[in-house]
């Protein structure tokens, strides 16, 4: 490594100038000159600062841990590229530690943040993985921890996005667009009200349909035994949320194609599917394509997250878009401001997501529709 001892001898400066530059030490002046050939041949050489050596002078590390589940879904890529820009604009440098690849238990990774000395710790996107007691590990020993669109956790902040609306609002939406038969494929997972993200997705389906008609649910194996037996014969709006194996789609392993591929073979098509991502109705779409189901002339689609792929015109994906730059943003100013207050009580702060409509959901044949039957009433008249 580069000492601050051999950058002091190539310039022939003293070694307390050197560290002093290098150190940002605040009270002391040099030249400007001076400081920049001091720090242009720190680059050149390949310095870097020692952190231990900062940390105790300093006595705090300027650091903040940013733990995720990876890249495996495109919002989490996202927000976790925004949260260590936000970090760092804040003044603040960041160690990511991606779950997805490390090697230890989640206690293993609590002593590797401990040992860091990072002022807090910012939870992105891990559903189940940090329980309560983890949270707790870190706040006993003075570390604040924020969470960005996970779930509710006893002791932490959580910043979030409002899926609830969301779902209402693509489920209003199908109905609107005359849906009557809608499934809702839906990952099943224990205590809703602690798993915030996946229990508000099926609370807000629920409360679309059950302002027009008539909600049931069914584990995938009653629903194939059920179907359509339970729809209604007055031709009301009928939902049906499909409760799925939750491990299929933590290992994202095609949870929404293999039943497709079973739905599509052997069943009568539903007016309207909705998934819980971009990834799951992509899924649909390629069985779909495979079966001969057209989206959305057989059956409309819709999903969550507005990934790239879905604003192609051959997937033309209705879904919803998290706010993730304000997301982002607020959650590293309460992460600050918890490790500038450490008693200050933690919070839940949401943000609404925006409904993006394309013609997944059925928009283009439902205006048609519209105006055929235009049409043959002006003719009639």
């Amino acid at each position: 490594m580069i000492t601050q001892r051999q950058i002091a001898e190539r310039l022939e400066l003293s070694l307390a100038t050197v560290a002093n530059i290098l150190s940002e030490r605040p009270g002391l002046r040099y030249a400007a000159a001076t400081r920049e050939r001091v720090l242009k041949t720190a680059a050149e050489m390949g310095y870097q600062p020692n952190r231990a050596a900062q940390t105790v002078r300093r006595r705090r590390s300027n650091l903040i841990g940013i733990v995720h589940f990876g890249a495996g879904i495109e919002a989490a890529h996202k927000a976790n590229l925004a949260l260590a820009a936000d970090v760092c604009a804040r003044g603040y440098d960041y160690l990511a530690v991606d779950m997805n690849w490390h090697g230890g238990s989640v206690e293993r990774v609590i002593d590797e943040l401990i040992q860091a000395r990072v002022e807090g710790v910012i939870i992105s996107h891990i559903q189940e993985v940090f329980q309560k007691e983890h949270v707790d590990m870190l706040t006993r020993v003075g570390i604040p921890v924020v969470v960005v669109n996970g779930e509710r956790r006893s002791g932490a902040s959580i910043i979030c996005d409002d899926v609830y609306s969301a779902f209402q609002a693509l489920g209003r939406h199908l109905i609107q667009l005359g849906h009557r038969r809608i499934l809702h494929l839906w990952p099943a997972v224990d205590r809703l009200e602690e798993n915030r993200s996946i229990g508000e997705r099926l609370k807000g389906f629920r409360s679309a349909i059950e302002e027009r008609g008539k909600w049931v649910s069914f584990s995938e194996e009653e629903f194939f035994t059920a179907w359509p037996d339970q729809l209604p014969a007055t031709g009301g709006v009928m939902g049906v949320t499909v409760i799925q194996d939750m491990e299929k789609y933590s290992t994202l392993n095609k949870p929404v194609y293999s039943f497709c591929e079973r739905l599509f073979a052997a069943s009568p098509l539903p007016d309207a599917i909705v998934c819980t991502n971009d990834v799951s109705a992509i899924e649909l779409i390629a069985a779909g394509l495979e079966h001969g189901v057209r989206v959305p002339a057989d059956v409309a689609v819709t999903g969550y997250d507005n990934d790239r792929i879905g604003e192609y015109p051959a997937f033309g994906l209705t879904t919803a878009e998290q706010d993730i730059s304000r997301i982002c943003a607020a959650t590293v100013a309460e992460i600050c401001l918890r490790i500038a207050d450490p008693h200050r009580p933690p919070r839940q702060q949401s943000f609404p997501s925006r409904l993006i409509l394309r013609t997944s959901c059925g928009m283009a044949l439902a205006a048609q529709s519209r105006s055929k039957a235009t049409t043959t009433d002006t003719v009639r008249s």
